[in-house]
């Protein structure tokens, strides 16, 4: 009976999924510490509809407790680099027995709300964060749109789909290909978030960026209130 139960619950919440109107999808994996702090499942940004707009963790989630385990909406693979973030819960994760105990896990299905303002294409990742020790406790980066009724939705189109970044890794240049918007931003921020480099009234166009050093910076290209991001790596 408890094994007709278990399946009864993963049916009910892939028919949840499949349902969707319009989603987006990612899987989720602990980062900063995968051996101790272990994060599995399927990440959703669903749209419906009927105007709902939800942050899902399908039945298949399951990690540990956490010191204030807070679910974001980012732009970038981290908080703090210059990205835009969207903080979607109201409170901390609770783990299966309704607290925060340290020695209980998070399992099973998980909905959070998100604003109306919020198009599908306004941020990549979904990032479950470790708030009071300042970690981050797992990551999913969001696909494509799927679903039937994406077109019904009247789902805006990024203006990143096309571009391309050539070279990269690059030496003290690098040329931006096809952006379908005129006028876009850029910023790039080092590894630890402060910003480096800002340029405006970007088209398809060749950047130069002579005087950054070698190693991995995060890029945003922004065009109206959309915004994208990239990883640049300076050899």
């Amino acid at each position: 009976m408890k094994k007709i139960t278990i399946i009864l619950i993963a049916f009910l919440g892939i028919t949840t999924i499949t349902q969707a109107q319009c989603f987006r999808e990612g899987t989720l994996a602990a980062v900063d510490d995968p051996v101790d702090y272990p994060v599995e499942g399927t990440a959703f940004l669903r749209f419906e509809t009927d105007g709902t707009k939800q942050v899902i963790f399908a039945d298949d989630f399951a990690t540990v407790q956490g010191i204030e385990l807070r679910v974001f909406l980012t732009t970038t693979e981290r908080l703090n680099q210059g990205g835009t973030e969207l903080q979607v819960t109201t409170e901390p994760l609770q783990d299966d027995n309704g607290g925060q105990d340290m020695n209980d896990p998070i399992t099973g299905m998980k909905t959070f709300d998100v604003p109306d303002s919020v198009n599908l294409s306004d941020f990549s990742y979904i990032i479950i964060q470790c708030v009071q020790a300042d970690v981050l406790w797992g990551r999913a980066t969001l696909g494509d749109n799927e679903g039937a009724d994406c077109a019904a939705l009247a789902i805006e189109e990024s203006p990143f789909d096309t571009m391309d970044i050539t070279p990269n890794p690059m030496k003290d240049q690098f040329s931006i290909t096809g952006l379908t918007t005129q006028d876009n931003t850029i910023t790039i921020y080092d590894v630890v978030g402060k910003q480096v480099h800002t340029q405006q009234n970007i088209t398809n166009q060749t950047i130069y960026v002579p005087s950054l050093k070698a190693g991995i910076y995060i890029m945003t290209i922004s065009s109206g209130n959309q915004k994208t991001t990239r990883k640049l790596i300076i050899q």
